[in-house]
């Protein structure tokens, strides 16, 4: 916004006379006022002479013109023009389609390349910068597009406009006051002269008769003469006041005396240094140096969605659609998250805003076939079977049938990674186990695949799966996926725990129990001496020593009796999550759960709720919240961060296994808990809205990181409904997440510590947090600053991650960091633990898949991208192989005109320049009627 200073000069009282009666009313008073003075004073001045007549009615007539000009009131204002500069939107995809090939080949540029190309090479922004403000904002999977930069070139040459101004505004002198002191100057010698010869003429008029007829003629001539001095001095007078007065009025910023140049303006050098400190301090951000863009950096494909739709409403209604001259939209199209662009386009369309889209990519789908994903268990036992599942994706023109291969090796990491970064479809070492022959269709369908195998041999490994592709696939590089696993002999010990047999605790060990991978062991607190129980060992109370405890990866508690668990096994359980990684299912129930907080004298209650990822209620057992022995059953209410939890997948695919929980996953009741404590992660929600407090739903699924272990809370035992549907899926939930819960545990590869991720699968472009619990060779927690693990992506290139102290963290030696997955594949993290002579090193893996929304429809969206252009009135430009980015620009800039807008807004009339007029004005008319009474007196008139 550029404003601009103009000074106006208006009368006052002309803005207020409305009507051609009051004009005429005014003029007729303003005439008549004239005319009677004409003829009044030349019947009484007509005995004089011409010059003294004109003298005196001149006069007479300035007053009144001076009485006329003060009725009209001229003030000044200063108005501001103020010029919106006309604006124009670039918006850039930077969603994962945009990674694809610009073209049909696979050696062609990518579309991100051919963006950046345009926005950063073929000088997109200099140009529009020119007579536009131009914005650059990208966008991807986010509600809202980033800005990168904004630019408008005109408003550097404006501030050195207005500064040249400045310097010419300062001049001090001016030719009207010259001429007004020269007026002045003969104004007083005229009056001298008339002065002087007036006393000549008196001293003439006194003498004696005899010289009376010699007199005569030289009074004749000295009379004559007056009359002309007169005249000039009138009329050099008025001059010389209308001059140096209209000078004074209008320089109301200084002094008669300075603008006469007798005195200069006094600005000291601290005033100027203020003054300079001001305008420093009052810099905006657009007046500070642009920074350069480092466009490689900033337009990179990575986000896993392109909200098309969201990022144009958004900058809708971000800026003023009566300057905003067009939005350029650079994209191939894939509107495939948020909102519809119908909403943006009837925003576009009521605000008259044409949209230019941009289209990026080849109209004809490639013909490529590629693996999407790869699914393989973390840790198996040899000889359990499981399965390897897959999902491929083919496009082209028509179907194919190709060959698949299921590769196992061992994991010979640097082999496989150098492999994977040079698009290798090879593994080093690799053997095929299975062979399937399957039909892919062309229009970029999902086909899921599945392998079973029986590993035997025990050790880290690594799987493949690998597509035998047709000559013409375009691609090579995403023809295979592998994925690390390990085999490993011991057998998962797990203690349950339970305040009474409830069907929640006999389903879950009696699953327990008959896995042969797990050793069972139980301690019943209700239960009699002699009593029989489907465990491998019976307990009567909590194991008394770490050694006894340590024994275990995993404790499952439903709704125990606290109050039978003394300090000492308190501490101990503490000692088993934050040192030894162990998992705790905390499972709560009506009977015990209440009392935790009920005692507030018992101290044990603050280490207790300390196990929780949730903050317990605190009001005591009866007033606690929660619901017992509810009548109607309710889903759970999912949250975002359950569809990365893999022990919530009961069936085959999230989907079907979500449908199942919402079918058959209704609970009746939960216990009462407040909120989710910091860092906590929140599954799900009990769905019933009548049990919304302060505008949450209670909290049913919930975990946390308790140190290097995890603690898992579920609201009720009653998952034992999920039956229902079938015993698998209850087998699957509890199996899935004691394992997860005791990950950390089992994953150990060193007893200096363990590290853990908080995702074992993940989308490009998510985070993925780490936490690392470590000890010194003393098993003390470690102190260090921070630590540095090396994070292997699937391209083989390796990268340092810091890792710092965590906060929530109840003990020391626990370090958090995390890293943003940006390529689909395997990933591993490594961190070396010890000295140089003993040094150990902890590992994980992270698989990373692309998202199938983004990569579904290859294609450029031509249709949508022509009806966006269509219906805002703007112009759809391809972007083929052949097309160049200048010639792109080039289109741009001819199809969208400027739209600046301009606001004129008045001032108040200037109070200094009102009192200086008025000033003037008296001055003037006292000084024409004295010098009337003056001339009058010496020629003897009443």
């Amino acid at each position: 916004m550029n404003p601009t200073e103009q000074v106006v000069y208006e009368f006052a009282r002309a803005t207020t006379l409305d009507g051609w009666w009051i004009w005429a009313a005014v003029l007729l008073v303003v005439v008549a006022a004239f005319s009677a003075c004409v003829y009044f004073y030349r019947r009484d001045v007509e005995e004089l002479r011409r010059p003294v007549r004109w003298t005196l009615i001149g006069l007479r007539l300035v007053a009144v013109a001076a009485i006329v000009f003060l009725f009209f009131d001229l003030v000044r204002r200063t108005e501001r023009r103020v010029t919106r500069p006309s604006e124009v939107i670039v918006l850039v995809d930077t969603s994962q389609s945009m990674s694809l090939p610009s073209g049909d080949s696979i050696e062609a540029p990518s579309r991100m390349e051919r963006a950046r190309e345009l926005v950063a090479d073929s000088n997109l922004v200099e140009t529009f910068a020119e007579e536009h403000r131009t914005s650059v904002y990208v966008f991807d999977q986010a509600t809202e597009p980033r800005l990168v930069q904004t630019r408008f070139d005109q408003e550097v040459n404006a501030s050195e406009e207005a500064s040249s101004l400045e310097t010419e505004s300062g001049e001090p002198t001016s030719p009207f006051l010259l001429f007004g002191g020269f007026c002045l100057i003969v104004f007083a010698i005229a009056s001298v002269v008339s002065f002087a010869l007036g006393i000549f003429r008196i001293g003439s008029g006194r003498g004696s008769n005899k010289r009376a007829s010699v007199g005569a003629a030289e009074s004749s001539a000295s009379a004559s003469a007056i009359g002309w001095a007169l005249l000039v001095a009138a009329i050099t007078m008025v001059c010389g006041i209308v001059s140096i007065g209209g000078v004074y009025a209008v320089h109301t910023d200084r002094t008669l005396t300075e603008l006469m140049g007798m005195e200069t303006q006094a600005t000291t050098d601290d005033e100027t240094n203020a003054e300079g400190d001001e305008e420093v301090s009052g810099e905006t951000d657009e007046d500070m140096p642009m920074k350069a863009v480092d466009w490689d950096q900033i337009i990179v494909a990575g986000g896993a969605q392109s909200r098309i739709g969201d990022a144009l409403r958004s900058v809708l209604v971000d800026h003023d659609p009566t300057t905003l001259a067009g939005v350029i939209v650079i994209t191939d199209g894939q509107n495939n998250g948020g909102a519809t662009l119908t909403s943006a386009l009837a925003l576009a369309r009521r605000g008259e805003v044409p949209v230019y889209p941009v289209g990026m990519g080849s109209s004809q789908p490639p013909t490529n076939i590629r693996v999407v994903d790869l699914e393989v268990p973390r840790r198996v036992y040899p000889g359990d079977k499981f399965v390897v599942a897959s999902v491929l994706q083919a496009t082209g023109t028509s179907e194919m049938e190709v060959d698949v291969e299921l590769v196992d090796a061992l994991d010979n990491e640097g082999a496989a990674d150098e492999g994977s970064a040079n698009g290798s479809t090879t593994l080093p070492g690799g053997v095929v186990l299975e062979t399937q022959r399957i039909t892919l269709q062309p229009d970029a369908t999902l086909t899921d695949l599945r392998f079973e195998i029986e590993p035997q041999t025990v050790g880290r490994r690594r799987l493949a799966v690998r597509v035998v592709v047709p000559a013409e696939d375009r691609n090579d590089t995403d023809n295979m996926q592998t994925a690390r696993y390990e085999v490993v002999a011991r057998k998962l010990r797990v203690l349950a725990i339970a305040g009474g047999p409830t069907r929640e605790y006999r389903f879950v060990r009696n699953l327990l129990y008959r896995d042969e991978s797990v050793q069972l062991d139980v301690w019943l607190q209700t239960g009699m001496q002699g009593m029989s129980q489907d465990a491998d060992e019976l307990l009567s109370a909590f194991p008394a020593t770490a050694e006894d405890l340590f024994e275990y990866d995993a404790v499952v508690m439903f709704d125990p009796d606290w109050s039978a668990i003394d300090a000492s096994s308190l501490d101990l359980l503490d000692r088993f999550l934050t040192e030894q990684a162990g998992g705790l299912v905390l499972v709560a129930g009506p009977v015990f759960h209440p009392k935790i907080s009920g005692d507030r004298s018992d101290g044990r209650s603050n280490q207790i709720g300390a196990f929780f990822p949730v903050n317990l209620a605190t009001r005591g057992p009866l007033l606690g919240g929660g619901r017992q022995g509810g009548s109607d059953s309710w889903p759970l209410e999912f949250t975002p961060e359950a569809s990365q939890a893999e022990f919530l997948w009961v069936a085959d695919s999230p989907e079907e296994s979500f449908g199942t929980w919402q079918e058959y996953g209704g609970v009746y009741d939960y216990v009462g808990v407040k909120s989710a404590k910091p860092g906590a992660k929140v599954y799900a929600y009990f769905s019933d809205p009548t049990t919304e407090v302060s505008g949450s739903l209670p909290i049913f699924l919930a975990s946390q990181f308790y140190g290097a272990g995890r603690v898992f809370f579920q609201g009720s035992g009653e998952v034992w409904r999920l039956r229902a549907a079938g015993d698998r899926y209850f087998d699957s939930y509890y199996t899935k997440l004691i394992r997860w819960v005791s990950e950390g545990r089992l994953l150990r590869d060193s007893n200096r510590g363990v590290l853990l991720v908080d995702s074992d699968r993940a989308m490009v472009g998510q985070n993925i947090t780490l936490r690392a619990v470590l000890v010194d060779d003393q098993f003390q927690p470690l102190t260090e600053p921070s630590v540095t693990a090396k994070l292997l992506a699937p391209d083989g290139k390796i990268k340092d991650l810091k890792l710092t102290p965590a906060a929530d963290s109840p003990r020391g030696g626990t370090y958090t960091g995390n890293f943003v997955a940006t390529k689909s594949g395997s990933y591993e993290i490594q961190l070396a633990v010890g000295d140089a002579l003993d040094e150990q090193l902890l590992r994980q893996s992270v698989q990373v898949r692309l998202p199938t929304s983004e990569l579904e429809r290859p294609r450029r969206a031509d249709d949508e991208l022509e009806n966006l252009a269509a219906a805002t009135r703007g112009e759809y430009v391809r972007v083929d192989d052949s097309v160049a980015m200048q010639t792109v620009q080039s289109k741009l800039n001819e199809a969208i005109v400027p739209q600046s807008q301009v606001t004129l807004l008045a001032g108040t009339p200037d109070a200094a320049f009102t009192l200086r007029r008025n000033a003037i004005l008296m001055w003037l008319i006292a000084s024409v009627l004295t010098f009337e009474w003056i001339t009058r007196r010496l020629h003897r008139l009443a």
